[in-house]
Formats: structure tokens, C-alpha cells, sequence
């Protein structure tokens, strides 16, 4: 067995447009702008304060947990997406970030259910595609990750971390050539890849 330590997939961004049928909830600006800025425990401590106000604002209580994801306080993440769903708040991203959320937290039944929502709701997005495959990975259901990983290179094949990721699980399977085969495709896409090099190296090594 080749592995490869990667780092864990970045959450998505907070900013994003709602559907038009859902619920529209506004945030409190600065305590988006310390988000923007990083400045995560001032975020913190603002979004707390608003929604001290404001108690049932789904949209705030998302960007909480993100907040608190961003500290690596995986478990107060959830919990706050947890609570913004249950308001009403369905975006496509929350779930993705609920998704990796659970899994850092290695709760990986609910890291599943969390991103085939994601799925469900933009079956037309690599993101949340390669997200479900690497909850199946991390399960161990490699049959289901391979289809996932895919699935999200079909809808977009420059996805670096879903060619990455699958190569992978190739090599982990002793499918070495097609893991070969993927490293040099993220190469061709990026030449500068380093993990994809080094990757490729130990490889042709065995």
C-alpha cells in the first residue's frame, strides 16, 4: 500500500447568492468584514453578539459555525450549521461544510448524509461530488469513492483534488498505472504540483 498524507480539503467560501425562494436573512456587516479579514475571534465574538439580537437568523448562525471551523473547533462548527439548517438555511455550501466538518470530527455516517445533501441540491457541482467521495474514502467504501471522484472529474476534469485524491485510492487498491495516470494528467493541468510530483516519484520507485 502507497499513502499519501494530504492535507484536509478546504471549506467553501461564505459568500454566496441564496435561491430565490428561500429565506433571505442579512448578517451583521462587521462581523462578516472580521471574517473576511481572518480575524476569526473577533468574527466570533460579533456574530455571538448579533445573534444575541437576532436569535433565529440562519444565515449568522452559518457563518458562526464557519467561524468556528476556521479554529478548528470542528464539534461547535456542526453544531451551529446543525442549527441553521433546522431554521431553514439549505444552501448547497452549508451542507459541504457540514460535510468536512463531520469528517474531521470522523463522523463519517453524517459526514455522508451531509454531502449527498449537498448533492442533491446541485447534483451539477465537482465540489460537492468530490466532497461525497472523500467521505466514502475515509468510510473505507472505495467502490462508492471511485464513482464520486468520477463523477466530479466528469462535471470538471481540471479538478485537481478529486484527480489527486483518486490517484490514491489507486494506489492505495495497487492499481498503480491508472494512479500514474491521473498524477501525470494534474501535471499536465498544473506543472507545478509539488504533491502530484512527489507522488508520481515514490510511485515509479516501487
Amino acid at each position: 500500500m502507497i499513502g499519501l498524507m494530504l492535507g484536509g480539503a478546504c471549506s467553501r467560501g461564505i459568500v454566496q447568492e441564496a435561491p430565490p425562494l428561500q429565506r433571505q436573512w442579512e448578517c451583521d456587516k462587521e462581523a462578516d468584514e472580521a471574517m473576511k479579514q481572518r480575524n476569526y475571534g473577533r468574527a466570533l465574538l460579533l456574530h455571538h453578539r448579533f445573534l444575541e439580537k437576532e436569535p433565529a437568523n440562519g444565515r449568522a448562525l452559518y457563518h458562526l459555525g464557519y467561524a468556528y471551523g476556521q479554529t478548528g473547533d470542528h464539534r461547535n462548527e456542526a453544531a451551529y450549521y446543525e442549527k441553521a439548517i433546522k431554521l431553514g438555511f439549505m444552501e448547497e455550501a452549508i451542507f459541504f461544510n457540514l460535510g468536512m466538518a463531520y469528517g474531521e470530527l470522523n463522523q463519517m455516517e453524517q459526514s455522508i448524509g451531509a454531502f449527498k445533501k449537498a448533492v442533491s441540491l446541485h447534483p451539477h457541482s465537482a465540489d460537492s461530488h468530490f466532497g461525497l467521495a472523500l467521505a466514502y474514502h475515509r468510510a473505507a467504501l472505495d467502490t462508492l469513492a471511485e464513482e464520486e471522484f468520477l463523477d466530479a472529474l466528469k462535471l470538471d476534469p481540471t479538478h485537481v483534488d478529486a484527480r489527486l485524491y483518486l490517484s490514491v485510492l489507486y494506489a492505495d487498491q495497487g492499481v498503480l498505472q491508472k494512479a500514474c495516470e491521473h498524477l501525470q494528467m494534474i501535471l499536465d493541468i498544473d506543472p507545478s504540483n509539488r504533491r502530484a510530483r512527489q507522488f508520481l516519484r515514490r510511485i515509479e520507485r516501487e
